[in-house]
């Protein structure tokens, strides 16, 4: 099952981005939430586990965790964070 993340802040608590997360965990992709902040307090997806939302605290922390868990697509507003991760940043 391909995994799928998005930042929260500015992209997946966003409409557009919250359709976009329905769309995958209704192809059945295995969905993360992967954000910057310190704490994952207040980010809840139906159809989200809460060990798939991550908070790191910092986006260098975070493009780490991304590549760990082997994320083939991250959705994410900050371009720094996409031009780190490659091919596999979409800049939403």
């Amino acid at each position: 099952m391909p995994k799928i993340s998005f930042d929260w802040d500015g992209t997946g608590s966003t409409r557009k981005g919250k359709e976009l997360i329905q769309s995958y965990l209704n192809k059945g992709f295995d969905v993360y939430i992967i954000t910057a902040r310190r704490s994952d307090s207040g980010i809840k997806f139906e159809g989200i586990s809460a060990d798939h939302i991550i908070a790191t605290g910092s986006n260098k922390a975070k493009i780490e965790k991304i590549k760990e868990l082997n994320i083939e697509i991250h959705y994410d507003n900050n371009k720094d964070v996409i031009d780190e991760l490659g091919s596999i940043g979409k800049l939403f």
